[in-house]
């Protein structure tokens, strides 16, 4: 398979499994616990595949470049010899008949010329330009992650919660949550050493615009040939009542929404829109697309965004318009100059703490919500509660709720809907694993934001002096890791599937962005 073709399908497998962890609960929803299973064991498969792929190209490439270094290094050597060998000809034969030595000399000289040494064999080596711009043969040979520069912070949390095994209240189903954790884990290492930057911003896209059209697709029929609402495939509830929560799609879309599209949550579907905002924005500011055909997809992202009528969405999309504003602001100072944008951020976070502490009940009124949150207040006490019994290590991690064992059976139901998280993703971490995992976790959610808001405010340096341009795309990280920090508040989504994937995601790139700067669209 040539280089072109592999990035191909590269390409087309990352898009996979972005969707898949966009909308894990379509698969769920299509065909069960099993068929989603099926669907994991394919993203697994898939990833540990063009990992591995993706190191030996890079072990190849070192031991090419290394023969072509001393093949170089050894023509070089022979090339200075010969040279030296006529001068030390001439000298010798100074003393001997003029007319003599002027052939012998001319000879000698030609004869080196003939022999000079070989030209090297040319490097193509890919270019920092070749590796951003997303070339297809260059970006094939894009080095593998360097593991000793791998963030040390996503290790120290999963190490804790494997070793939470060992005092967790439910031993198997910490196993189980564990093992999902890490093949999440898996998903986002591959999407994040095997993709160029470009390709990261294109195969992301790609799934999203799935996402929402799919979504669209489904909310209208639904609407408009069944006009019912509609349940899940793989459930049958028989007779009994079913809440709202657990119908697919309530069909609302002609009455203006809520819709839930094929995620069946209008919370989830309202952060997809919102992260496909995000993206589609740097791809048209950055002209990764073409104009006509991106304004199209931003135009459906928003209407999407509007008819889910998710208040946790808002506020996260005023967090996104807030950091944007504060980096391009950043952008325009010296980062010796930059105190007074600090001051105002800090002043600008105490000032929203302030009138949520003041002016709550108003607040959520304006966002079209009860003053307990739609319950969530009543779900924090009892999350609350029950960390309090073991505030330092937790009850043992388990990730998303299994709604089988103690004491996640009842802890959290609502008219009906046992919930299976704590709607706070902090609250989730300190329950599972305590302080000490709420420190690594917030050790590893601040140190990638620090780093993708430095990415996003300094000029690239690319050379000894900073003159390149602002990238738009590096504002990317930023955005979406403010976007997930203000749905944290409000969800925990942040530890599962696209959150904790686009969390380790930016957590590698930034990194790697850290330590090896590559231009950026």
């Amino acid at each position: 398979m040539s280089a072109v073709q592999s990035r191909l399908v590269i390409r087309l497998f990352a898009t996979f499994v972005w969707f898949t962890v966009l909308a894990g609960q379509f698969w769920r929803n299509l065909g069960g616990w099993w068929g989603f299973g099926a669907i994991a064991v394919i993203v697994v498969i898939g990833s540990v595949i063009g990992l591995s792929t993706q190191r030996h190209n890079a072990r190849r490439r070192a031991t090419a470049n290394a023969a072509t270094a001393t093949a170089t290094a050894t023509a070089t050597a022979t090339a200075t010899r010969l040279n030296a060998a006529p001068a030390n000809a001439s000298a010798v034969s100074s003393h001997a008949d003029t007319e003599a030595s002027v052939p012998v000399h001319a000879d000698g000289a030609a004869a080196v010329s003939t022999t000079a040494a070989p030209t090297p064999a040319q490097d193509d080596t890919p270019t920092d330009r070749d590796i951003a711009r997303g070339n297809t043969y260059q970006a094939a040979l894009a080095p593998a992650l360097n593991w000793r520069k791998f963030p040390k912070t996503i290790t120290a949390f999963l190490l804790l919660a494997t070793l939470s095994i060992a005092w967790s209240y439910y031993p198997g189903a910490s196993a189980l949550g564990i093992t999902l954790q890490l093949i999440t884990t898996l998903a986002a290492l591959f999407l994040a050493v095997t993709l160029t930057w470009p390709e990261l911003l294109r195969t992301l896209a790609g799934a999203l615009r799935w996402v929402l059209a799919l979504s669209l697709v489904f909310e209208l029929f639904v609407a408009v040939v069944i006009r019912n609402p509609v349940l899940p495939f793989f459930v049958d509830y028989g007779n009994a009542k079913v809440p709202d929560a657990f119908y697919w799609s309530q069909g609302l879309l002609l009455a203006g929404g809520p819709i839930e599209g094929i995620v069946a949550n209008r919370n989830l579907l309202g952060f997809i829109a919102l992260t496909a905002i995000i993206v589609f924005i740097v791809q048209l500011r950055a002209r990764l697309v073409k104009r006509g055909a991106g304004l199209v997809w931003l135009g459906l992202a928003v209407g999407m965004l509007l008819l889910t009528r998710s208040a946790t969405v808002t506020v996260s999309l005023v967090a996104v318009v807030a950091a944007l504003l504060f980096a391009l602001w950043a952008r325009r100072l010296h980062d010796q100059h930059r105190r007074p944008l600090y001051l105002v951020a800090a002043a600008s976070v105490l000032a929203v703490a302030a009138a949520l502490a003041l002016f709550s009940s108003q607040l959520f009124g304006l966002l079209g919500r009860s003053e307990d949150l739609t319950g969530r207040f009543d779900i924090w006490a009892s999350v609350t509660n029950l960390a309090q019994e073991r505030p330092v290590f937790g009850w043992g991690w388990v990730s998303y709720w299994v709604p089988w064992v103690e004491p996640f059976n009842d802890l959290a139901v609502r008219k009906g809907v046992t919930y299976l998280q704590a709607h706070n993703a902090w609250l989730d971490v300190w329950l599972q694993l305590g302080i000490v995992g709420v420190i690594l976790f917030a050790a590893l959610v601040f140190s990638t934001l620090w780093r993708a808001w430095f990415l996003a405010v300094d000029r690239p340096r690319l050379g000894i002096e900073d003159t390149e341009p602002f990238a738009v795309s590096a504002l990317l990280p930023l955005l979406l890791l403010a976007a997930l920090i203000a749905q944290s508040v409000a969800e925990s989504r942040l530890l599962i599937e696209s959150g904790w994937v686009i969390l380790i995601v930016l957590a590698v790139v930034t990194k790697r962005q850290q330590h090896a700067p590559r231009p950026m669209p």
